[in-house]
């Protein structure tokens, strides 16, 4: 009967430890991924800065266009 006993405590102990290291695994593959999430979410919100300042950019680009090309319409009165 004491065999049986130490057997059942010692099989508990050993499935214990298998359940920690498997939770302790993914875990640290949850962590992981929420890490790649976090980095992932910081280089969008790189891109979108960027592209609103392409976008101001064109803007700016446009209007110097304009611009110039009111100046060249302009009559030539000056000369």
């Amino acid at each position: 009967m004491n065999l049986v006993i130490w057997a059942l405590f010692t099989g508990g102990i050993i499935c214990g430890v298998w359940v920690a290291i498997v939770m302790y695994g993914r875990q640290k593959r949850i962590d992981a991924g929420r890490r790649d999430l976090d980095e992932m979410d910081a280089r969008i919100d790189e891109l979108e800065g960027a592209e609103a300042r392409v976008a101001e950019l064109e803007e700016r680009l446009d209007f110097a266009e304009r611009l110039l090309a009111q100046k060249r319409s302009e009559p030539q009165d000056r000369k």
